[in-house]
């Protein structure tokens, strides 16, 4: 919203900002909560007083409350703005503060109070007897009332502390009641079903809890479902979409949920009803709460033997996996499926796969991350979860590059948690995974390439980030070049790397395939219809990258780079174990590096690294730029003239210094396809299942 030094009269809004402010908001709600309650426990853990996090309270409640008001102010734009789209930019618009209800928090709470009343004195005059039309018509408009003020914490609070805890959790069912009686009435026009009105009421109800320190009946309503399991269906109805107060969530998806599914007290009727899910599908909606719900045994209110270890969250995860696909399937088996999605979705959201970044995650969802990649090989390998964990692997493509060190004598030691610097240039994982757990964890998602997918998009962009970084450093040391004979550059130190990730996957691929011939899969083919098609694939290491979409992009790296990588290197060369099109894809992804390394500007003129830039109007274009790979490819007279501007960098001279131009692109690739090679054959000597599928025998 705007104040002066515009008019003190005009209230603005620019939608497309307030948009990110309330993102922010949400973000800044659940951290705060999720950050508190750490704190909590750990005070709790050396008994310490938590007086002192009372004003964090007050700050969670506080910033919970802003949201629904400024997401109500933002509506109210927007129907000035029919047209908007998301990205639009149209600056500040105006809106009427009177538009807004109620003038005041006060107000608001008692117009709440008094539509509470409205519905407890409906229920009773109703109990018993036949509903008319005339009485569905006035439980419709109770709705309609409710509904229109979903937003206002206040009003909302006051509205559910007059109902009190029982009549709170009778809503759902009365709701389900409503549209169960005789001809459909839509509440409204987002509130027209059973499904969407429930959707709605539960929104209200997160909107509510972020008032509840300043309306002390709701605060009642809170703790009582908090504390006890009464209407545990009634209660995920209300909590299956709004957002609350991370503990307090945590807390009651524990008691209806998790640990209810480790002591076996959890019946297949709850799973059956859609119950199970609704809770999952709260934690999905916020990480921190998923995390604490789950947890690593050290939880209040799940009393544990002194004489036993705790158990470890993986331990957790992969018990709450075996029961959903043991439990006796009764009704409809689709809400079985669904509840097992929503397991999945909750273990990709509570490792930070939605609201965090590959090698930027936060210590907690690292930490459950590892839990999910280190326990998945047991999981139920359902299509959902395939593709949840597909997702956890491109969003930790950075720990599992570095398990694939498959010549580093630790890569055989147990995973273990911990951040460590693993050598390689912009990269610090957040844990260590042996090679056999990254190899095997490949494995839970490798069945098919549109599973692998959200992996290989992970690994596009982590290669993309690695390519960036190393390029820096190799131009630093350029302009400062060290005495003596010169170390590995560190963009072959990320070539090397990005192969022996590509031969772990290969691996994986392969073993659970049971075939050593990829080529069959169709993300292969589409690679080849990039260079049929004449489209340019050398996107992956630009500036500027986009076009090929970026599993297409990693896909094309991984199996453009052969064993006959040197024939790719002159011109008309034909051997009997590489094809021409193994040369053209080879030669493809040399482009792509070329490319990258001129875009980034690494050249120098200064002894004992020499450079002769493309000149030849062959392969460049009118600005002096690389043409495309596939204007190259199409004429080979161009693609003689691009390998010989790479032999002219030293591409094939054995003497050459490292750091040409052209010796660093053919290093590059060699240490790829080594890697790779080497990779996929330490694996096999120690998985016999994968010796057989690439040998054909024991």
């Amino acid at each position: 919203m705007s104040t002066p030094p515009f008019h003190p009269d005009l209230h603005g809004i620019d939608p497309g900002r307030m948009d990110a402010f309330i993102a922010a908001m949400i973000r800044a709600h659940a951290t705060i909560g999720g950050q508190a309650e750490l704190i909590r426990l750990e005070l709790t853990r050396v008994d310490v007083p938590t007086a002192a996090l009372a004003p964090l309270k007050e700050i969670e409640d506080w910033v919970g409350a802003q949201v629904p008001r400024l997401r109500l102010r933002n509506e109210l734009i927007r129907e000035q703005v029919p047209d908007w789209k998301p990205g639009w930019l149209v600056g500040l618009v105006r809106y009427d503060e009177s538009a807004a209800p109620f003038a005041s928090p006060a107000e608001a709470r008692r117009a709440g109070a008094a539509l509470s009343e409205s519905f407890r004195q409906y229920a009773r005059e109703t109990s018993g007897t036949v509903i008319t039309d005339e009485l569905k018509r006035r439980h419709r408009d109770l709705l309609a009332r409710l509904l229109e003020h979903r937003d206002d914490a206040d009003f909302a609070a006051a509205f559910f502390a007059g109902l009190g805890t029982a009549g709170t959790l009778a809503l759902p069912r009365q709701i389900r009641e409503f549209y169960e009686h005789g001809r459909t009435l839509p509440v409204s026009a987002t509130a027209n079903s059973a499904q969407t009105t429930l959707d709605e009421l539960s929104r209200m109800f997160g909107t509510a809890a972020a008032a509840a320190s300043r309306v002390p009946g709701m605060a009642t309503v809170m703790d009582d479902l908090e504390r006890d399991r009464t209407d545990s269906d009634a209660l995920s109805w209300l909590v299956s979409k709004g957002r609350f107060p991370t503990e307090w969530l945590a807390t009651v998806t524990r008691k209806n949920v998790v640990n209810p599914m480790l002591n076996g007290s959890l019946t297949p009727e709850t799973v059956a009803l859609g119950t199970t899910a609704r809770y999952l599908d709260a934690l999905s909606a916020d990480p921190a709460a998923a995390r604490l719900a789950v947890g690593d045994g050290r939880t209040p209110d799940s009393p544990w033997p002194v004489q036993l270890p705790r158990p470890t969250t993986a331990s957790v995860l992969t018990a709450m996996d075996l029961y959903l696909a043991r439990v006796q399937r009764r009704g409809d088996p689709g809400v079985f499926l669904r509840t097992q999605e929503s397991f999945a979705r909750m273990l990709a959201s509570a490792s930070g796969v939605h609201d965090e970044k590959d090698g930027a995650h936060s210590k907690e969802a690292a930490r459950f991350a590892f839990a999910v990649i280190t326990a998945a090989p047991h999981f139920t390998l359902t299509h959902a979860m395939r593709l949840r964990l597909a997702e956890v692997g491109g969003s930790y493509a950075t720990e599992v590059a570095a398990s694939a060190q498959s010549l580093d004598p630790d890569s055989g030691r147990p995973s273990r948690f911990g951040a460590f610097d693993d050598g390689l240039v912009g990269t610090r994982p957040a844990f260590r995974l042996s090679l056999t757990d990254g190899y095997r964890f490949l494995q839970t998602f490798a069945d098919t390439d549109a599973h692998m997918e959200p992996f290989d998009r992970g690994m596009a962009a982590l290669a993309q980030r690695l390519f960036a970084d190393a390029v820096r450093v190799d131009k630093d040391r350029l302009a400062r070049p060290s005495e003596g004979r010169q170390p590995e550059t560190a963009v072959e130190q990320v070539f090397s790397r990005l192969g022996m990730v590509s031969g772990m996957q290969s691996a994986a691929m392969k073993v659970v395939r049971g075939t050593e011939d990829l080529r069959a899969r169709a993300a292969f083919d589409a690679f080849e219809q990039l260079l049929d098609k004449g489209m340019d694939s050398a996107m992956l290491f630009l500036p500027s990258a986009g076009g090929t979409p970026a599993a297409v992009a990693w896909m094309a790296l991984s199996w453009g780079i052969k064993d006959g990588l040197g024939a790719a290197l002159e011109p008309g060369a034909r051997l009997p174990s590489v094809n021409e099109k193994e040369l053209t894809q080879s030669r493809a992804v040399l482009h792509q590096i070329a490319s990258g390394l001129l875009a980034r500007g690494y050249t120098s003129g200064d002894p004992p690294v020499s450079f002769r830039p493309p000149k030849d109007p062959l392969i460049v274009d009118e600005q002096g730029r690389l043409r495309p790979f596939a204007e190259i490819d199409a004429d080979p007279r161009r693609t003689e003239a691009f390998l010989q501007w790479l032999k002219d960098n030293g591409s094939v001279d054995g003497n050459a210094d490292r750091r040409t131009l052209g010796k660093m692109i053919a290093t590059s690739g060699l240490k790829f396809s080594g890697g790779h090679d080497q990779t996929e054959k330490v694996l096999a000597a120690r998985d016999p299942a994968l010796k057989r599928v690439l040998t054909g025998s024991d």
